[in-house]
C-alpha cells in the first residue's frame, strides 16, 4: 500500500510546505519515498551527500495524515483548502480568512545536543 503525505521539509537550507508519498512495508511500517530531492549541486562533502541521499527521512514535519478530511471543530464558512491543511484555516463570525487575507511564517530553530 501507498499513501499520501504532508507537512513541512524541514532540511537545511530550506523549510516549507511538502507533499511525499509513503509506502508500507511488512515489519518496517511506512517508509517516506520523495522523488523531490536528489543530491543537490551544493552537496560538495559526504556529510551533505549522504544527507540528501539517506538521512532526510527525519526532517519531515507531518501535519496531514489524510486528505479532505473534516476538521474538528467543524468550520462554519467555506474552507481555503478542500484538499490539504498545512497552513491551517483561520475564520472569525464574518466568515472565513482566505491564505491571501493573512500570512504565517515558520521559523525552525537547531538546539545543540549536550
Amino acid at each position: 500500500p501507498a499513501k499520501w503525505q504532508s507537512g513541512f521539509m524541514l532540511h537545511p537550507g530550506g523549510v516549507n510546505l511538502h507533499d511525499w508519498a509513503e509506502v508500507y512495508f511488512e515489519g518496517v511500517g511506512w517508509v517516506p519515498v520523495d522523488q523531490s530531492f536528489g543530491i543537490p549541486p551544493f552537496a560538495e562533502d559526504n556529510d551533505t551527500r549522504y544527507f540528501f541521499s539517506n538521512g532526510i527521512d527525519a526532517y519531515r514535519l507531518i501535519v496531514n495524515d489524510d486528505f479532505s478530511a473534516p476538521l474538528v471543530p467543524e468550520k462554519h464558512f467555506t474552507r481555503s483548502e478542500t484538499v490539504d491543511f498545512q497552513r491551517g484555516e483561520v475564520e472569525w463570525k464574518g466568515g472565513n480568512l482566505y491564505f491571501d487575507k493573512w500570512t504565517w511564517d515558520i521559523d525552525v530553530q537547531i538546539i545543540p545536543q549536550k
